[in-house]
């Protein structure tokens, strides 16, 4: 595949910057990464979801519809099963619900509706997510929502957290030790604009000391990444069991990308040792937003290479990684 390089800035974790034009800077070698992903794209007026090596080859659509939107693919720890939300409707009259699928595609499966910002438990049994704040008049707005809830994969079950104040949030993330959910929340809870961890089996949140949004967890609970800006990744050591969980000391900034251009969507590959991330010119980085000319790329945490996945621009966001 011609893979072709971004125009922006890898800063590796000893912030070194690295120019995205230099040619000393080679491709990451994609075909020696054993993992798939999957990801939203925009083909024949709708979203739908694509697996796909990480090579950028054996691209597949799993779903294929005209009139439905599938968006916000998450893979199942034994990569087994995908969750995924549905958009239909158009307008104010449009509305998102949460459905599960097989890897495949196959045995699709209504969980709840007026759903959303989904994520799976490490163990695979639930899946946490929240509900959209009015059923009434749609919002493509991640923050329009309310309540954390959880869906019993075994005996589909779902259950509202022990804390039923809890709103604004969205992009949550389980903690691979399974006992908190991580949350960006804008205006819910008395909070503007922050990050917060949430105990899964208590009433208590707190503040992580992360500015911007979306931290996502490495596989061993150690690391997050963020977007500290539309235009910057960080990473940092979590420690959930302190006080002030991320220490700014611990911050290094990741990844950045020049004027007029966004990242968003960062995963951790199964292994750690890369992240999938969305990048693209300015767009709406939301669900079901417009996002023209964005593709899915792959960082290698320890060198800073990277390198195109998708490469024909079709609005491809929100990768995430199978084990």
């Amino acid at each position: 595949m011609n893979r072709i390089r971004l125009s922006l800035t890898i800063i590796v974790l000893a912030v070194s910057a690295l120019s995205a034009g230099q040619s000393n800077i080679p491709a990451v070698d994609l075909s020696a990464i054993k993992y798939r992903l999957v990801y939203e794209t925009f083909e024949n007026s709708s979203f739908d979801i694509c697996i796909i090596n990480a090579d950028g080859t054996g691209r597949k659509k799993l779903t294929d519809t005209a009139d439905v939107h599938e968006m916000h693919p998450k893979v199942s720890p034994d990569g087994k099963k995908i969750s995924y939300v549905e958009d239909t409707g158009e307008g104010r009259e449009r509305r998102r619900d949460l459905y599960l699928m097989n890897i495949d595609g196959t045995g699709r499966m209504l969980i709840s509706k007026d759903s959303r910002e989904q994520c799976w438990s490490p163990d695979g049994r639930f899946i946490a997510f929240v509900k959209s704040e009015s059923t009434r008049r749609f919002s493509m707005e991640s923050w329009a929502t309310k309540g954390l809830y959880l869906y019993d994969t075994r005996t589909g079950i779902v259950r509202e957290h022990a804390n039923n104040t809890l709103e604004h949030l969205y992009n949550l993330c389980w903690s691979p030790d399974g006992k908190y959910i991580t949350a960006t929340v804008i205006g819910g809870m008395g909070l503007k604009h922050t990050n917060i961890g949430i105990e899964v089996n208590s009433q208590r949140y707190f503040k992580l000391n992360v500015s911007g949004c979306r931290p996502e967890f490495s596989p061993d609970g150690s690391t997050i990444g963020w977007g500290r800006t539309d235009s910057e990744f960080n990473i940092a050591k979590i420690y959930l069991n302190r006080a002030v969980p991320v220490a700014d000391r611990d911050k290094r900034p990741f990844l950045s990308v020049t004027k007029g251009y966004e990242v968003y969507h960062l995963d951790w590959s199964p292994d750690g040792k890369y992240i999938a991330f969305s990048f693209g010119p300015e767009g709406e980085q939301n669900v079901g937003g417009t996002a023209k000319g964005w593709n899915i790329c792959i960082a290698e945490i320890a060198t800073g290479k990277w390198v195109y996945v998708t490469t024909d621009g079709k609005q491809n966001k929100e990768p995430d990684w199978i084990p």
